[in-house]
């Protein structure tokens, strides 16, 4: 079920019921506690984490991967985080998880969380409510990997593609420059070295240099 990244992370995906995309999640090991961040729900998932070590939280980057969140808090107890949502963004957290039935959280903002640095990705859009207009957390891990919601993904072939461009939903997007501009300010400012993404493909290693065609 898990395909490692290192000996303390481990990745698994399904696809996603209403899109032409894979959504992934990510666990992380801390002294045999497991942290799942973006989790979608697959058979056995609680089970098959449960063999590794407890379940301590489940994090999310971005309110719209609520993904498995509900059923696993509910079955296994363990605490949900979720990212503060910027006032200029009028998106009401409280309201939008209520709907989706969940009512017990607790919010992250830019302190260490469970040994991961929360990092804020803000690009505000012409139109509220409209794309582009992105309010998320990427979660830096000790070896320099950047955790991501929906800001960019990995290709097969080695490449980074910011939102919305790669946003198989839409229609074809051109590539956004202030999104562009944010994100790799977050990849050097960070020092991140890997890119572990909630869709497309994982990049090891070669972060900053796969960030250079961006800027062409």
């Amino acid at each position: 079920m898990f395909i490692p990244v290192n000996k303390n992370i481990f990745r698994w995906g399904t696809p996603d019921p209403e899109g032409d995309w894979i959504m992934c999640g990510h666990l992380i090991i801390r002294e045999e506690t497991c942290y799942l961040i973006d989790p979608p729900l697959v058979p056995d998932l609680l089970d098959s984490v449960l063999r590794i070590g407890k379940l301590g939280a489940v994090i999310l980057t971005t309110l719209d991967h609520t993904r498995g969140a509900k059923y696993i808090c509910s079955k296994s107890k363990a605490d949900l985080f979720i990212p503060e949502q910027l006032k200029s963004t009028a998106v009401d957290p409280d309201l939008i998880l209520s709907q989706k039935g969940i009512m017990d959280f607790q919010k992250y903002g830019t302190k260490n969380l469970f040994g991961m640095k929360p990092i804020r990705i803000t690009i505000e859009g012409k139109v509220k409510g409209e794309m582009p207009w992105i309010d998320e957390f990427a979660l830096l891990t000790d070896n320099k990997e950047l955790i991501v919601g929906d800001i960019a993904i990995g290709t097969f072939d080695g490449k980074v593609i910011v939102a919305p461009e790669w946003f198989p939903h839409d229609p074809p997007n051109s590539p956004y420059p202030p999104a562009i501009k944010a994100f790799s300010e977050v990849v050097h400012e960070s020092g991140a070295v890997s890119l572990l993404a909630s869709h497309g493909y994982n990049l090891y290693y070669k972060l900053r240099e796969s960030m250079q065609p961006l800027f062409s």
